[in-house]
């Protein structure tokens, strides 16, 4: 009786993957609107790209942000990450902010529900350009973030623009 269980099993994988994708979609129609956006450069609001690796199980891929200033140093960060390249996961996390001008620092923690690890906290630092985040989960996992600041290139600055945001 094992061709049943694995049609339930590989029937609400299909169905977990479909929302996933859905979502992935909304998240991909903000990162459009905000990646057209001219960000000041040196803030920590903007779109950041990626990737994400676990120290624990060597778990890795690739990794995009949207991060928002809510406030005098609360920002949010709404994170698009895929699993195993293919399965997209969407997460939320409030960042405490201080800055001196040149490097934030921050922190905070966030519970993504039991099947993504629990509770999760982390700490990093930004420049204006490079984000590199810890975290540690309660399921034991921890690793890191990377990304770096994605730059936009309005219609007027031609094709040396890529380029050049590249070699900032």
């Amino acid at each position: 009786m094992i061709c049943p269980l694995f049609n339930r099993f590989s029937g609400l994988l299909l169905l977990a993957v479909g929302l996933c994708s859905l979502t992935g979609c909304a998240f991909n129609r903000e990162w459009e609107m905000a990646s057209s956006y001219s960000y000041p450069e040196h803030e920590l609001a903007g779109c950041w790209e990626g990737t994400w690796q676990s120290d624990y199980n060597g778990h890795h891929g690739g990794l995009r942000a949207i991060v928002t200033k809510e406030g005098d140093g609360c920002y949010s960060a709404r994170f698009h990450a895929t699993y195993a390249t293919v399965i997209p996961f969407q997460f939320e996390m409030p960042l405490l902010v201080t800055d001196d001008g040149h490097i934030y620092q921050f922190s905070g923690e966030q519970d993504l529900g039991w099947l993504a690890g629990g509770n999760y906290v982390y700490t990093g630092t930004a420049t204006p350009t490079n984000f590199e985040a810890h975290y540690e989960a309660e399921n034991c996992d921890h690793g890191t973030f990377t990304m770096t600041k994605v730059h936009v290139c309005s219609a007027s600055c031609g094709a040396g623009c890529s380029a050049a945001a590249g070699n900032e």
